[in-house]
């Protein structure tokens, strides 16, 4: 809880020592606090370019809203794991120690004197930002510990992070003996993007995308009649971010990431965001190109920037990925195209290349479809190029007449 005073932050508390025979070895807090107040006293010492010494990962805001969201999609979701914080002694006041090992309960007093803040997030930055998302006042436990150095922070980061055990699906289908599995699993699709493990990855991924915007409810299921995009159009796209994870810096958030692309797209593309014969642009043979040409583009551009484009921070996605896209006439999901079986491996890529073309057209103040040999220029009604008008293309004009 908070005090009236905003500087001091003051919670009942566990207090023990984990190792009482180890002089040097650090006293545990065990509290709970409003996410709010743990990210106004809790600072985190991340890893950048300017921070290289930092132990922990940039925060990246696809987790941080996954987190919000989590909270939001049902309300008896919660986090029962800790936030572990390091919290500087000189900082906390505390009513009174156990003696020896053993556990009493307590009064902590946080304080926040100068621009400093007195605690360090070791583990849990995205719970906690994210928490306060959803809402300040969302209470999370949290594991404290007082004393130690940098090499002690350090080790503790380094244990938390690397000897978790992913559980197998043996373990997971054992909740089939006390829990409803298919309810269960749609909780967890809803809530968490992740499922039991009963089903195919690829099986799970399309559930989670059916159920997820910009996608949701229009995969064409046996079972959705107003479905309308073929499941193997998502699996490819899907495929194809995983392939290029590593590249991008974006593992452990390829379905998030190629979800955010799609939900930019149709922010631009709003209008097309309709199935054949009003719209070619979710075509399966469309999705699956414009998933690469977007992903390609993107890996050229963190080629050619000077500093690290991090592409799960949501701005900085939606900025690269609007530009990309938009550099792509709309007219191009509406026009006739020439080309027939698309929906193989060189019909795809004759797409690909189309989209990389266009763009280079439209850069250079071409007409988009110059050399485009996919579409019939005598099939476009105003045959032009979408950059005609432009301001730099009108001064050009002006320039010469």
């Amino acid at each position: 809880m908070t005090t009236k005073n905003p500087r001091i932050f003051t919670y009942d508390a566990l207090n023990y020592l984990q190792r009482p025979d180890v002089p040097t070895a650090p006293r545990f807090l065990l509290l709970c606090a409003a996410a709010g107040d743990i990210v106004a006293w809790a600072d985190v010492d991340r890893i950048d370019v300017h921070n290289p010494t930092g132990a922990q990962r940039p925060l990246r805001s696809m987790k941080v809203n996954k987190i919000a969201k989590y909270f939001d999609a049902h309300r008896s979701n919660t986090i029962p794991t800790a936030v572990i914080v390091a919290l500087d002694e000189s900082s906390v006041k505390i009513s009174k120690k156990g003696a020896g090992g053993g556990i009493s309960c307590t009064r902590v007093d946080i304080k926040l004197e100068g621009p400093r803040k007195p605690g360090l997030i070791i583990d849990g930055q995205h719970r906690a930002f994210g928490a306060a998302k959803h809402s300040p006042k969302t209470l999370l436990n949290v594991v404290a510990f007082l004393g130690g150095d940098e090499a002690e922070r350090a080790f503790q980061f380094v244990v938390i992070n690397n000897t978790a055990t992913r559980v197998s699906k043996d373990h997971i289908k054992a909740l089939n003996l006390n829990y409803n599995p298919k309810r269960l699993n749609k909780r967890l699709l809803e809530s968490a993007g992740v499922g039991l493990g009963i089903e195919e990855t690829k099986f799970d991924d399309l559930q989670i995308v059916d159920t997820t915007e910009p996608f949701k409810k229009a995969i064409a299921w046996p079972r959705n009649s107003d479905g309308f995009i073929p499941p193997n159009a998502i699996e490819s796209g899907l495929a194809e971010t995983r392939d290029r994870a590593a590249r991008l810096g974006i593992e452990g958030l390829e379905r998030d990431v190629f979800l955010s692309i799609w939900t930019i797209i149709k922010k631009i593309r709003r209008s097309h965001w309709k199935p054949l014969p009003a719209s070619r642009l979710l075509q399966k043979v469309s999705i699956y190109a414009l998933t690469v040409f977007v992903l390609d583009s993107l890996m050229a551009a963190q080629t050619l920037s000077d500093t690290p484009r991090d592409l799960s921070d949501e701005h900085q996605l939606e900025a690269d990925v609007g530009k990309i896209v938009g550099g792509i006439p709309s007219e191009l999901w509406t026009v006739e195209w020439n080309a027939t079986e698309l929906d193989t491996r060189n019909g795809r890529q004759m797409l690909v290349e189309a989209l990389q073309l266009i763009s280079a057209n439209v850069r250079l103040g071409r007409s988009w479809y110059d050399g485009v040999s996919m579409i019939d220029p005598a099939s476009i009604s105003t045959p032009r190029s979408t950059a005609a008008s432009s301001p730099k293309r009108l001064a050009r004009r002006r320039k010469a007449s």
